[in-house]
């Protein structure tokens, strides 16, 4: 097999099925329907959640509460895709037989380093010689000690990671910013905030004690429901002043924010969604299926328009020819990019 630095660059977003967590976020953006992938009440990956809480009743309820506010606005029902391990290994194991500079994000719906076989799977494919990125995401809830035993076997210069700071489940915030900063001293990290409704006061400030610390930081829209009120609609213009002027760019304001319509987009060209079974679409929101990655599939050979309305989902806009015109990635993570001095026509 070629390096990677010898083929064609392609962008998977794999979904790996796993939804356990070790935090219960009101707020998860993993728990809320996108586009025409909508999850079922039963297929929430809150759910598996809340089973695991059992010893943490006042945080079930308000979870429960939380989700049972969602419910009137999930729309048809879709088929879940449930975690596997023997499915999941075979699926990283076939991304080596591709012949692409291969830049992946495992995809969870809960906790990565609490599966053991997660991690052992992107510590195989960071490994792998076709593999140019490997992109985690993770809450930092482990000591810095945990994490460089766990990132033994990694290769290093192939691994970025994007992880939530969640102030509503963190015990000793100094701490977490000490092990943000530490990791940041091994691998390519980005850090996330969500500007759930009771957190939009005190956002800035996280973010500037964040970022005057050396790390790079972004926040997301909340998207769902907070005591009746939809959002991102139900920001109100203050609300948007403030999240306009701590928002990493004005693409990632315009799709979480004002959910912008994607327009013409590199989806299924140069990036697909892949689930766990190795069934290939064009992106996770909108279902489009491409093949399969044990059977064959067929990539796009142009930009096509994207099928919906809105996508906020930060792995998946960031293909938008607008996007890709407008700016350039400036590392291995995947929310690390700088505007270009000109717009360029890719």
């Amino acid at each position: 097999m070629s390096s990677s630095a010898d083929l064609p660059r392609l962008k998977v977003r794999f979904g790996t099925g796993w939804n356990t967590c070790n935090y219960h976020c009101e707020y998860c953006v993993t728990d809320q329907p996108i586009g025409d992938n909508a999850a079922t009440p039963e297929a929430l990956p809150v759910l598996s959640r809340l089973r695991s809480a059992a010893m943490e009743p006042s945080r079930v309820i308000r979870k429960v509460a939380s989700v049972a506010s969602r419910l009137p606005v999930l729309k048809q029902e879709t088929e879940t895709i449930g975690w596997d391990e023997a499915k999941y290994l075979r699926v990283i194991d076939q991304f080596a037989t591709l012949p692409y500079s291969m830049d992946v994000r495992i995809g969870v719906g809960g906790e990565t380093f609490i599966n053991k076989t997660v991690v052992e799977g992107a510590r195989r494919l960071s490994n792998h010689d076709n593999t140019r990125a490997v992109n985690l995401i993770s809450n930092l809830s482990f000591s810095f000690k945990q994490y460089e035993r766990i990132f033994q076997g990694f290769d290093l210069s192939r691994l970025a990671l994007v992880c939530s700071f969640h102030p509503t489940e963190i015990k000793d915030i100094d701490r977490w910013v000490e092990t943000a900063i530490e990791v940041n001293q091994v691998v390519d990290l980005a850090i996330v905030l969500v500007a759930w409704p009771p957190l939009m006061p005190a956002l800035a400030d996280y973010k500037r004690r964040l970022e005057d610390c050396g790390l790079e930081v972004f926040v997301q829209a909340f998207h769902g429901w907070y005591e009746g009120q939809k959002y991102p609609e139900s920001y109100s213009q203050d609300d948007r002043k403030r999240l306009a002027n701590v928002f990493y760019s004005e693409h990632d304001y315009e799709h979480m924010v004002d959910l912008k319509q994607p327009g013409s987009c590199y989806a299924g060209v140069d990036y697909v969604y892949v689930d766990i079974n190795g069934d290939v679409w064009r992106c996770g929101t909108y279902k489009v299926p491409q093949g399969n990655l044990l059977n064959g599939f067929r990539l796009l050979s142009e930009p096509a328009p994207c099928p919906g309305n809105e996508c906020w989902c930060d792995t998946e806009n960031l293909n938008t020819v607008e996007f890709r015109n407008r700016y350039e990635m400036t590392s291995l993570n995947q929310h690390k990019y700088k505007k270009r001095a000109s717009v360029s026509q890719v």
